[in-house]
Formats: C-alpha cells, structure tokens, sequence
C-alpha cells in the first residue's frame, strides 16, 4: 500500500510540475509565434508611419499581410501574424522606410515588393547552405527555397531549419549503423518538415 501511494503521490507531483512549467513557457512562445516588434527612433517617426488618417499604416497591412499595432508603447509599433515570414518582410521594410525617411503607400509598395525578394534569395542560401552541408545534392529548387523559409520558423522555440538538420543528421546515422543507404533517410529527415514552409506565399 505503502508503495501505490508513493507511486500515485510521485505522478500528482510531476504532473503538477509539468504543468507549472507549461503555464511558464505558454505566454513567451505564444509571443514569439506572433509578434515581433520594430523600435522606432522617436515618437515622431509613429505618426509618420500611421500617416494622414492612417493610410500609411493601411498601406503597410495590405501590402505585408501583418497587423501593426499602434499603442501606448514608446518608439515602438507591434507587428503581429501567425505568419514568421510576412513578419520577417514586415519588419525589415518597415525598418528600411523609417531609415530612408520616404514614408507613403507608393514607397512602401515598391519597398516591401524588394524586401520580399531579398528575403526569398536569403532563403535560397540558407537552404544550399544546409544541403552542402548534408552532402545532398540535386534537390528541387523550390524545395531548397522552402528549407530556407524554415530558418525563419519556430515551434515551441526550436528553429525548424536546425531541426530539419539534426533530424537528418541523426536519420543518416542510423542509416550508417544499419548499414542501409542513408542518402535517402538523410533527404527524408531534411524535408520532413517542408511542408509547413509552403504554407507562405
């Protein structure tokens, strides 16, 4: 009887304490998945980027896809999306408009269509970067630029591109141990994932 109860009382306690450290973790994840914000070098720069009844701010939205949130928060405006890469265009455009100055629904058009561009050729290095590392050669052009997109993408803070990578790495691995092909279960670790990058435009 003894023994139960110390086993029942053991699983109360460490549910309790999985639990506690789940509510801990919930709030910052959540945000990470969600939001990121841009600091602005005045308060001033703010309502240029909201623009004469906020069409500046609109413009921004429609042409990323990304909420902006205008509040209280000094020299600073919250870009949120479930989406880590229409956050990642949003941000860096936004940064770009308030460096260079020229803040109006022309400019911004023209700058986050660029921005969109230089982040999709970033993605096609990070993704040739992780298959010259793999050794794995002759993957589709568009799959390399999806393993890309996946550096940009988190799940429970974990970066799916490292992700990908030791999935691959331990893939191969076994592979070796059993004495099988692992170029294959390498690809197959690799792309396991890529899926989730092609949810973006």
């Amino acid at each position: 009887r003894a023994d139960e109860a110390a086993r029942r009382d053991s699983e109360d306690k460490a549910r309790e304490a999985t639990l506690r450290a789940l509510s801990t973790l919930r709030g910052s994840v959540v945000a990470e998945g969600t939001i990121t914000v841009v600091t602005l070098p005045s308060d001033e720069m703010k309502g240029r980027v909201i623009g004469l009844e906020g069409r500046n701010i609109r413009a921004l939205e429609q042409a990323t896809g990304v909420d902006l949130l205008v509040d209280d928060t000094p020299r600073a405006i919250l870009l949120s999306s479930w989406d880590p890469l229409r956050r990642a265009v949003a941000s860096r455009s936004l940064a770009k408009l308030v460096e260079d100055g020229r803040i109006h629904p022309a400019r911004i058009e023209e700058v986050v269509d660029k921005t969109r561009q230089e982040v999709d050729e970033e993605s096609r290095e990070r993704g040739e970067k992780v298959c010259f590392e793999l050794g794995l050669a002759g993957l589709h052009d568009r799959l390399i630029l999806l393993l890309g997109r996946l550096d940009f993408m988190r799940d429970h803070g974990q970066n799916l591109l490292q992700r990908a990578r030791e999935v691959a790495q331990l893939s191969g691995a076994i592979a070796d141990e059993l004495r099988v092909g692992s170029d294959s279960l390498r690809r197959a670790g690799l792309l396991h994932e890529v899926a989730r990058a092609d949810q973006a435009p």
